[in-house]
């Protein structure tokens, strides 16, 4: 028997099977100098939160082994360790390397073996930590009382330079690392360049102009078929910015914007799904008034008619009659007639108001908010009465005593009041009723002018719209 060959078949399987395991799985070792116990965590970044992948459990002093045959997920990654500490790293196709690094000098002392990657990102930080350092003085040199023309122009020098050397720095990254989840990470966080700034015809800049180029370039760095930038902070900030400052916030344009940015992300179905959330979940929340159309669209245009596959059945119908509830009472549409019971018993329904502006007012007597808002509402609307201002009131009480005591105690006699105690005329579901009070601002045709608002808006919106004074947002 030949013992030499055999010898070398089963050290060749021996590294054959150890490069096999080694391109599955991820294996990373942490040595944290001055660390002595507790557990250390790894956990990742997606949007703009960050979750729990791994827990390590320290085997010798200070060291540690984050080791599982599933690979991660590329990504931005942290290590944390205990005191909430932490230090980034990231996690792209080399899933095997070692960290070194020295408790509470992260930035400073941490390096990498087998992470060429890591080591240039480090290496990126600690350079851009000196240019901060360096700006930080420059500031403070603005604020000198004696500083003259040649100095702030030797200070804008030295701005340019420190902007050209960080130029230079993340090109020569990008060029070494073209496909790394780092280079795509420094090219996201650019800022739209404009070649040449437009001017108006008396050459002044173009304000209008400036600002149509500065949005059309936004996205020009960012690669939408690469979802390793979802697992980073830089997309979903990216969105924000967009969506919150830089798209005109006028509903009609957000959706425009809305859908425009969904046709980008086609080419990814991981980022395709990212930013339809984004979008729906940002304007669910929004505070800004009138912002609930950009939800209710995205709801109709790409979760009910099934482009958004990924949702449940449960949650897509919870979604989906949210989004019915709404779309009525969008801005603009015709505010859904209510028919109900005056003191008299007579009824009278919402649609007979005959006024330029109708205040339609949800409230009850007992509620602690009413009690402030009611007066201030009589107060406005008495002075508003020229302007063709009448109110709509809608008590959510079920005592009629109670209800007639309160109309006269606030002399709120003039207003158009109403009673429906049973809910007979679906308002609280019709106008999404969930707590009091709550008032709508109407015109001529019953149209949506405003909604959930204060008497102050309700008296801003009518003076700006007679032009007697500008609105005050």
């Amino acid at each position: 028997m030949n013992f030499k060959r055999i010898f070398l078949l089963i050290a060749l399987m021996t590294y054959t099977l150890g490069c096999a395991m080694a391109d599955k799985g991820y294996r990373i070792t942490v040595e944290v100098e001055g660390l002595s116990e507790g557990d250390v965590m790894l956990a990742y970044h997606f949007g703009d939160r960050q979750y729990l992948q791994d827990t390590a459990r320290m085997e010798r002093p200070g060291y540690y082994v984050f080791e599982k045959e599933e690979r991660l997920e590329p990504g931005m990654y942290l290590v944390v360790v205990p005191g909430q500490k932490y230090f980034e790293i990231i996690v792209d196709d080399d899933q095997h390397f070692g960290i070194t690094t020295k408790m509470d000098e992260f930035a400073e002392k941490t390096q990498f073996e087998g992470s060429p990657e890591n080591e240039v990102f480090y290496e990126y930080l600690r350079f851009i930590r000196v240019m901060g350092e360096e700006i930080s003085m420059i500031r403070e040199e603005l604020t000198r009382e004696d500083m003259d023309e040649g100095d702030r122009e030797a200070i804008t020098v030295r701005m340019d330079n420190i902007n050209e050397q960080v130029t230079q720095k993340q090109e020569s990254y990008i060029e070494r690392f073209p496909e790394g989840l780092f280079s795509k990470i420094l090219l996201a966080q650019r800022e739209a360049e404009i070649p040449e700034t437009p001017l108006s015809e008396d050459g002044t800049p173009d304000q209008k102009a400036l600002y149509e180029q500065y949005k059309s370039r936004y996205w020009e760095n960012i690669d939408f078929s690469d979802d390793r930038l979802l697992r980073t902070p830089v997309f979903h900030n990216k969105l924000r910015v967009y969506f919150s400052n830089v798209v005109v916030q006028i509903p009609d344009s957000i959706i425009a914007e809305a859908d425009r940015m969904v046709e980008k992300t086609r080419i990814n179905d991981e980022v395709f799904k990212y930013t339809i959330w984004f979008i729906t979940n940002h304007f669910e929340r929004s505070q800004i008034m009138g912002h609930d159309a950009v939800f209710v669209h995205m709801i109709e245009k790409y979760y009910m008619s099934g482009e958004a596959h990924w949702v449940e059945a449960e949650n897509l119908a919870r979604i989906s009659e949210r989004a019915m509830k709404l779309k009525p009472l969008l801005i603009g549409k015709v505010a859904p007639d209510i028919n109900m019971f005056r003191p008299d018993q007579s009824r009278y329904s919402l649609h007979e108001m005959n006024a330029r502006y109708t205040v339609l007012y949800f409230w009850d007597s007992d509620c602690s908010h009413c009690k402030r808002v009611t007066p201030q509402l009589r107060t406005v609307t008495e002075e508003l009465r020229s302007s063709g201002v009448e109110v709509f009131a809608v008590n959510l009480e079920q005592e009629k005593e109670s209800w007639l005591k309160s109309i006269d105690s606030y002399q709120i006699n003039g207003w158009v009041n109403v009673f429906d105690p049973y809910n007979q005329s679906g308002f609280r579901e019709k106008y999404d009723i969930f707590a009091t009070p709550m008032i709508f601002l109407l015109d001529s045709d019953k149209k949506i002018i405003a909604k959930r608002i204060s008497p102050e808006q309700v008296e801003e919106i009518i003076h700006h719209n007679e032009g007697n004074e500008p609105s005050v947002n």
